[in-house]
This record gives C-alpha cells, structure tokens and sequence, in this order.
C-alpha cells in the first residue's frame, strides 16, 4: 500500500505539471477581461543519480547486512509552483506542491517518494503568511555537499519524534509561519510546526508539537560575492516531547557564510552553524530515536572554493566536517566529513563526485547496530531545471528557494 500511495503522488503531480504546460499553450482570458491575467506557473526539478559504494556494507535497522554498492537516486525532486497577482496592490498569492525521493531505511536498495512540499503562501512587501509542508522553517544555511540529507546529524536541528527510516523526516514538516521583513534584508519567522511523528510511542505527540522564532539577514543575491557577510540568522525554538521521552528539548541556533575571498570569479567561503539542543534528559541511546531526542551540541562547518569565469561556475570544491556531542551521555560524540566536487558540463548538468567519512564512538553506535565508522564514495551527475509559464511576477519564496543548492 505504502508503495502505491507514493506512485499515486507522484502521477498528481505529473497531471499538475501537464495540466499547467496544456492551460499556458491554450491561453486565457488577456489582462483586463473576465478572469483576470493568467497566473504565472513555474515547474522545476533536479535529478540526481550516483554510483554508491560502501564500506561497511549498508546496514538495516534490524541488523541485517545490506549491499555495499548501489545506484543512488534519492533527493531527486519534482516541483509546481503557480502564483497569482491579488486584488490588493503589490500582493500575491502562491500554490506549491511537490515530491522528492527518498531512500526507506529498510530496504536501501529501494527509494520511496516523499511529499516534501504542499502549501499556500501569501506575500506582500514586507510579510508572508504561509501553511502546509515545505522546508522545516529552523533550515539557516546550504552546506555544499551533493544532498541535502548528507551529514544530516551535524546541519539539520532533528525530529525527535522521528522513528529515522526516512531521513526527510528531518528537513520537511507541516507548518503555519509569519515571516516579517524590513527592506527584503531582515527577517523575523514566528511559526508554529506540526514534525512528522513516526516514531513508536509518539502517537500522542502528532498534532502542533514545536514552536519558534528565527531572525535572519540575507543580503541581495548579486552581491553574495563580494559582501564579506551575505547571510546570518539565529533562532529558539521549542520541541515538547513528552515526559516519558526525556521532557521537552529546547534548541538554540545560529550561523552564517562569510566570505574569505570575496570575487566574482573565484570565491572562498566559510560557512558555520552551531546548534545546542538543551531540556531533554534522555541518558540511554538504543535507537536512532534516541539521538533525536537526547541534549546534544552539533557544529557544522564548510570551506568552499567556487571558480566561475566569464559569470558561470565551472568548478567548485568543498570540505564540509560536523562533530556532535551528547550532555547526558558519556563516550558518545561523532563526527564525520565530506570532500565535494562539482564539475559543470553544461547549463544546470553537472558531473559530481564525493568522498564521506563518519565515526561513532560506542554508545553512539549501538543505535546503528554498532557500526562505528563508514565510509562511501559517490560519482554520478546532477540536472536541474526551471521552466517559467506566463512570467510577470516575482515572488520572494520561489521554487529554486526551496531546493538543497549544492553550488549555493
């Protein structure tokens, strides 16, 4: 059944997408008639797929050894955006749906499809309302590493109500935000979040279960190379998991990008993120729950080298390394690490090729059936795509947004 509901999802959207193509090349009632102008419609994607090879081979939750080698195509996804201008004047109103997939922990050598993205978005100059599914709004800073559940641990603040058979649960949730800005450059986002709970006993916990605030600077996408810090944010937020699962957790965060070598063609940056989750007092770690949940300390670090001659990247390199350390239990930090190259072979279609390394220490590791260091390599390629119908408008939160940029 699981199955046939992901294949139903995905023929949806694909309707969508066509329908959408069919309505821009039928036409529509012109500007000024009954009707009003045609709503802009923007379909997006990106493909991924890589050889995979393993050291140890994979291992399923059940202990069970796995292959050491496959195709990977997890974090392929597929969007559909329509926006509509709205009566009131510099306002708009937007549709997003969309899928990505994903790997199922218990069978890694299948991928299911994941709605990762379904609201409706309200915009003016200096606000924006939106409900539904769409990033997790704690999500601060792109790491460049090929996916963007790589190194998932050390970038993402995690669900603790997540069972962690499907790594997505991290980086997706159903949500209510208000996000207000002063001249498109500071952002406060007040929100309220539903986390996908899929975890055993987390049935009572499955209604609005976390609450924050987040304060971000982002400066304008041309001047990213050469502002010496383009983007910055910090943020609370508040997870009330239950009693009987450790007590509420509550995280703090906060990083930036700055840029060491600010130059259109050949930029260097660092790029940091810091959470400390706090409150839960969970000591035993048995299950990938477990590190959801217990008071951690998590950074992330980035250096990236961008070369783009003539305005277009070419090349780029990166070491992306994350360490974690848990308050109430003893000899289990980890860390791990990843070497990224990107080569662009043509507009949006890229040859990658990349190198991870983690290490558990025991009491870490007995949640992934003891396994204490890993290791893969990865070479495959990238495509993306944005195709823009009756292109008028141009709202804040668009489709490229809302995908894990690895040249970011």
């Amino acid at each position: 059944m699981k199955h046939i509901a992901n294949t139903t999802t995905l023929i949806v959207i694909l309707i969508l997408c066509i329908a959408g193509a069919a309505s821009a090349q039928n036409g529509g009632a012109p500007p000024g008639q009954a009707g009003g102008p045609q709503p802009q419609i923007e379909i997006d994607g990106t493909g991924i797929a890589t050889l995979q090879l393993s050291s140890p081979r994979l291992v399923l939750p059940s202990g069970l050894k796995s292959s050491s080698s496959r195709v990977n195509i997890s974090d392929s996804e597929l969007l559909l955006g329509i926006t509509q201008a709205l009566y009131r004047s510099k306002s708009l109103g937007s549709l997003v749906v969309g899928g990505i997939t994903t790997d199922d922990n218990k069978n890694p050598g299948g991928t299911s499809f994941f709605m990762h993205q379904a609201y409706v978005d309200y915009e003016t100059p200096t606000m924006e309302a939106l409900i539904g599914r769409t990033d997790m709004p704690t999500h601060l800073i792109d790491f460049p590493t090929i996916r963007g559940d790589d190194l998932n641990e050390y970038v993402n603040l995690l669900d603790p109500y997540s069972s962690g058979d499907n790594v997505e649960e991290h980086r997706y949730a159903n949500q209510a935000s208000v996000i207000f800005n002063h001249s498109l450059r500071y952002f406060v986002n007040l929100h309220v979040v539903n986390q996908i709970s899929s975890a055993a006993g987390s049935l009572g916990q499955n209604g609005l279960n976390a609450y924050g605030v987040q304060l971000a600077y982002q400066g304008l996408p041309g001047l990213a190379n050469i502002e010496r810090v383009p983007l910055w944010g910090v943020g609370y937020e508040r997870l009330t998991v239950g009693s009987s699962a450790g007590g509420a957790l509550n995280a703090l965060y906060g990083g930036g990008v700055f840029n060491l070598n600010r130059s259109p063609s050949d930029r260097v940056d660092l790029r940091m993120l810091d959470t400390w989750t706090f409150g839960n007092n969970s000591s035993i770690i048995a299950t990938p729950n477990d590190t959801f949940r217990a008071s951690a300390n998590s950074i992330a670090g980035a250096v990236r080298w961008l070369h783009s001659p003539f305005g277009r990247p070419a090349y780029q390199l990166a070491f992306t390394a994350g360490f974690r350390n848990y308050s109430h239990v003893a000899n289990a930090s980890s860390y791990a690490l990843a070497l990224t190259g990107v080569k662009r072979l043509g507009e949006n279609f890229d040859l990658v090729l990349q190198y991870q390394f983690q290490h558990r220490q025991p009491a870490y590791a007995a949640a992934f059936s003891g396994v204490q260091n890993e290791q893969s390599v990865e070479l495959g390629f990238v495509f993306g795509f944005q195709s823009i119908l009756h292109r008028h408008i141009g709202p804040r939160r668009t489709l490229l947004n809302l995908q894990h940029q690895y040249i970011p």
